[in-house]
């Protein structure tokens, strides 16, 4: 499995806004030390092992975030929020497109990863995002990408947003199935 290059510049970017550029570099060349991939510059089309961009993301969690994995949850709101916002998805959505919005979340996914499979699951008065197929299961896959989905739902205008974990990677599940409350 990969990680292709614009889930890093993301993340750079999102550590940049939080902790400033001087905090940001700093710990990359320190990183690279230890995992030589992030030595050289990554490029929008760039491939990381997955196993470096993780390490990566274990990383920053424990240095910026005193290990706290809702973090994770975190990085995937803020991407919502600045993709809906500002970005690539800002002409997409208008207020409301909640189904829309998560039907096109599997596309994001295949824009971000090279393996693995999110579906979405429409149901009455809810919809699940079930994630599968990841030959390497980790916490941030379920966290940020769930997160990733919360944020967009509520920058789309949800009120009381509710979800329910019925399969996570973090409750050592191999597949990770979210149940939001939006029809």
């Amino acid at each position: 499995m990969e990680v292709k290059g614009v889930a890093f510049l993301a993340r750079q970017q999102l550590m940049v806004q939080s902790h400033g550029e001087a905090a940001w570099k700093a710990f990359l060349t320190e990183f690279a030390q230890k995992e030589p991939f992030f030595a050289k510059p990554v490029m929008p089309v760039s491939r990381m092992p997955a196993e470096a961009f993780l390490k990566l993301n274990d990383a920053l969690l424990a240095r910026f975030y005193d290990n706290n994995p809702s973090a994770w949850w975190q990085f995937g709101v803020k991407s919502a929020e600045y993709a809906l916002g500002q970005g690539q998805l800002k002409a997409m959505f208008s207020q409301g497109d909640f189904r829309r919005f998560l039907l096109f979340t599997p596309g994001i996914w295949k824009g971000y990863f090279t393996e693995g499979d999110l579906s979405v699951i429409p149901g009455e008065g809810h919809t699940d995002l079930r994630i599968t197929h990841v030959p390497r299961p980790h916490p941030y896959f379920e966290l940020s990408v769930m997160g990733f989905a919360h944020g967009g739902l509520v920058y789309l205008g949800a009120q009381d947003l509710q979800h329910q974990v019925l399969k996570g990677f973090t409750r050592n599940d191999n597949e990770v199935l979210y149940r939001f409350n939006v029809g």
